[in-house]
């Protein structure tokens, strides 16, 4: 479906979809840079940009803060896990990587990924895991299920033609693992969004979603209404997410902060509106989306997104435990160099409420659980299928069984 797609006459269709998409661009492109202004104020300042709470709070009702995480599109969250407890998980996913031998079997497999090819700077430390009890522990937690539905009810999930999902029933997305030694200068990741790349301008629902940037309304126009994000239809790829994540995010298994090769936001919850309509304009190729590729992450670069790349922004110190979430149109990169002493390791953990999309991908990759393969969503690695150690069905919890669509939720 996606190899005809005709790139010139999709664009003109966008482009009548406004009264004037040059003015449109010109009137996005001033809000964009208005917030990039405040953003850069704040880092002169050495004043905080990305909201932050703690795991206690989330309870209480903080209506400040949370008009900053829908403006910012992202937010810290402190101390969801004792520091004993991950410095214990960090220690058993070492153990876990070393006995069952991983570095051998990864330089037999290294040639199966190919998710960043065209947005490294050189080959990220990126481990091709998934069962480990380390992130079965920290993915099925009590603690995470209350973070996650916590994120999902800051989205509007219900409208007047259906429910888009339950924000207080959580599925599960098996994410992989970064381990960055100390001293790397070769494993950073530019500027991208996932979930989609040429997607975003072609398929019929993500229109209907950014209908409001292309149509002059960008005033209206709220990237958390969830409303047709749940029917997307992405590009067959191990580079590309066929979930709808409310957020994206990691746990911190490590201290990290600036310069220890980790992540980096720009945090604009609605900085995607410049990337869609600066595909529009004329000085851009009418084959070409600004570099997009199908079946590649949103690549952001600074040949058309200049302005944008403006508002970069390290994460502030992060210690084990804490984590970090970013909604899935906010631009992220990794840092190119770690010039910290330590080594800057994360579980990686997305939000993924109920809903028939997400039901749909769990299925199919509970299937893959249960034999110790690497999820439908990545390159077919399958490390893990005679890994020692590795989390069998036996070993979960109810919850954990509801969120792989083992057992059914009340």
């Amino acid at each position: 479906m996606f190899e005809d797609i005709d790139i010139k006459a999709i664009k003109k269709e966008l482009r009548n979809f406004s009264k004037n998409y040059i003015e449109n661009f010109n009137k996005i492109e001033k809000f964009v840079k208005s917030e990039i202004d405040e953003i850069l104020t704040l880092k002169k300042k050495n004043k905080s940009i990305i909201p932050e709470i703690s795991f206690n709070q989330i309870d209480q009702e903080n209506i400040q803060e949370i008009s900053n995480i829908k403006k910012r599109g992202c937010v810290i969250i402190r101390d969801v896990f004792d520091d004993k407890m991950i410095q214990n998980l960090n220690e058993k996913l070492e153990k876990y990587i070393d006995e069952n031998n991983y570095y051998e079997d990864q330089k037999k497999k290294s040639n199966l990924d190919k998710y960043f090819s065209d947005l490294q700077s050189a080959k990220p430390q990126i481990y091709g895991l998934y069962w480990s009890r380390a992130q079965i522990e920290i993915r099925h937690s009590e603690q995470m299920a209350k973070v996650k539905k916590w994120l999902n009810n800051l989205w509007i999930y219900e409208n007047s033609e259906y429910k888009v999902f339950d924000p207080n029933k959580e599925l599960s997305y098996a994410d992989r693992v970064r381990r960055r030694e100390p001293g790397d200068d070769t494993l950073g990741l530019s500027p991208h969004c996932d979930a989609g790349s040429i997607e975003r301008w072609t398929d019929s629902y993500y229109q209907k979603i950014y209908r409001d940037i292309f149509s002059d309304n960008f005033e209206k126009y709220n990237p958390f209404e969830a409303k047709y994000r749940d029917r997307t239809i992405e590009f067959e790829s191990p580079a590309v997410a066929h979930v709808f994540r409310t957020f994206q995010g990691w746990t911190a298994l490590t201290e990290q902060g600036p310069s220890d090769g980790t992540l980096q936001l720009i945090p604009i919850a609605k900085g995607i509106a410049y990337v869609l309509t600066r595909a529009l304009l004329d000085d851009v190729e009418e084959n070409e989306l600004c570099g997009s590729k199908l079946g590649r992450a949103l690549s952001v670069n600074k040949d058309y997104h200049s302005l944008l790349l403006k508002g970069l922004v390290s994460i502030p110190k992060m210690k084990p435990g804490d984590t970090v979430w970013w909604h899935p149109d906010v631009v992220h990169a990794v840092e190119d160099k770690h010039s910290g002493k330590n080594y800057s390791n994360v579980v990686y953990v997305g939000a993924t409420p109920y809903c028939k999309k997400n039901l749909d991908y769990t299925v199919k990759q509970s299937k893959k659980f249960l034999e110790g393969k690497s999820p439908p969503d990545f390159a077919s690695e399958d490390y893990e299928i005679k890994y020692k150690d590795r989390v069998k069905l036996k070993d979960l919890s109810s919850l954990a069984k509801k969120q792989l669509a083992l057992e059914e939720w009340n």
